[in-house]
């Protein structure tokens, strides 16, 4: 697996190539909360843009993110989704406990509109 981090401001973009391998999703995961309980970061952007498909491994994880970072008081959004993972989304109904955004970008901006007013928002 490949991925890498992005910091803009508060929030982290996580790019991942692979989602598929529970051991690796461990380890990032372990980085995650480091991040968070550490260095008290919340907010992430998962892009999925280089990803083709997606499976129940790689679902835990994304709750997983989602869930640490909501228990801290952040957020995670998840975006650039193609159609299949899309609809892996609706078929599990978890696209209703999931931000999904078009782009980075729309990511972003979604996350900054929930932040509270005291995030000093730096790029």
């Amino acid at each position: 697996m490949k991925y890498e981090f992005k910091k803009t401001g508060e929030i982290y973009t996580l790019t991942v190539d692979n989602l598929m391998m529970d051991y690796e999703n461990h380890r990032l995961l372990r980085e995650v909360e480091s991040m968070i309980i550490e260095d008290s970061h919340k907010y992430f952007i998962i892009s999925l843009e280089k990803l083709a498909f997606i499976n129940s491994v790689g679902l835990s994880f994304l709750i997983a993110v989602l869930t640490k970072s909501r228990n801290a008081g952040g957020e995670t959004i998840i975006v650039n989704v193609n159609e299949k993972i899309t609809q892996l989304l609706v078929m599990t109904k978890l696209h209703s406990i999931f931000t999904v955004c078009d782009s980075t970008e729309d990511g972003i901006k979604t996350l900054q509109a929930s932040m509270p007013s005291n995030v000093i928002f730096n790029n």
